[in-house]
């Protein structure tokens, strides 16, 4: 007796699977020419509202990272995307930035951060490093970590080299 395949079964779990597609740039020598003005003393937590208070409140860098902390697994994690506390209006912390994040899982004022948050929901870590903005400029920190990384989340804060070539292979 012959079986046949179950179509839909099968779009439904090709359509599952390609929604997790992530598209990721590694590019060794960009992260082997990284040079900070400071060291970073990177933690992490998952990201998750009963974890703020292992955050720091101090200004600093921070980056999206999907994880699993499968024991049958070794040690991996996939940089999504790099930012940093410095506001337009007054200085925020990373603790404060870790909350704002919270506000935009629920609505999609930036359609790209908000599909990061609810796609990788339950995989995804909070990296934070504080900086001393006295000692270093957050702005240029988060862009050189940008450009080692190339997370594809992170959209302008690049140097113009890296946003250019980013943005022509994203075209492509």
């Amino acid at each position: 007796m012959s079986t046949f395949p179950d179509f839909a079964a099968h779009s439904a779990s090709q359509k599952d699977f390609g929604y997790y597609r992530q598209t990721f740039t590694l590019h060794p020598k960009q992260m082997a020419d990284l040079k900070l003005p400071i060291n970073l003393k990177w933690q992490r937590t998952r990201f998750d509202k009963k974890n703020v208070d292992q955050v720091l409140e101090k200004p600093g860098v921070y980056a999206f990272v999907i994880n699993c902390d499968n024991p049958g697994l070794p040690t991996h994690g996939y940089v999504l995307y790099i930012g940093q506390t410095k506001g337009k209006q007054k200085p925020r912390t990373l603790r404060i930035r870790m909350k704002e994040y919270f506000r935009e899982e629920e609505r999609p004022k930036r359609p790209r951060i908000y599909e990061m948050l609810n796609k990788w929901k339950g995989f995804l870590f909070f990296y934070f490093a504080p900086v001393d903005p006295t000692a270093a400029s957050l702005l240029d920190v988060e862009a050189k970590l940008n450009d080692a990384m190339i997370p594809p989340y992170s959209q302008q804060d690049f140097s113009a080299d890296i946003r250019k070539k980013k943005n022509i292979l994203e075209a492509t």
